[in-house]
């Protein structure tokens, strides 16, 4: 995949390792019957087109689960990855944003799936629901959902 470092913030670098997991928190309410929905990948207005993960590299699943809910105070029911070869295979990229300096504090080994180039809502559904079955296959990693 191509890479175009002039998108890039001070601070921030893609990441290019294939093998490096990207753990994603899954909130309550994207479970539907047990199943995840594609709303574990898909940015909302909020998210500015930058769906939050964090570094397999860098934490483990169980660290990137207790911040986001015992620091954070966010819920989770547990987490799911993809690869960053998963991510480049639906066309997107996932940039580190840990070092940026913009006065947001961000969680350890922070980074983001990058949505921001794919304006069409269709197509950001097909690509997170994409990523939501890659995820959907290789399993619950740490939470609730494990036990």
């Amino acid at each position: 995949m191509p890479t175009d470092d002039s998108t890039l913030r001070p601070g921030e670098s893609e990441i290019t390792n294939q093998e490096e997991k990207l753990w994603r928190q899954v909130n309550p309410s994207w479970v539907h019957d047990g199943r995840v929905s594609s709303q574990l990948f898909r940015p909302t207005p909020k998210d500015t087109g930058e769906v939050s993960v964090t570094r397999s590299s860098l934490v483990t699943p169980e660290e990137s689960y207790r911040h986001h809910t015992e620091v954070l105070g966010y819920s989770s029911v547990g987490v799911y990855y993809v690869d960053v070869a998963e991510v480049h295979e639906v066309g997107l990229r996932v940039v580190d944003d840990s070092q940026v300096d913009d006065g947001f504090e961000r969680p350890p080994a922070h980074a983001y799936v990058d949505f921001k180039a794919v304006q069409s809502k269709g197509d950001q559904h097909k690509r997170a629901s994409t990523l939501r079955d890659k995820a959907e296959k290789h399993g619950w990693q740490y939470g609730p959902m494990t036990r």
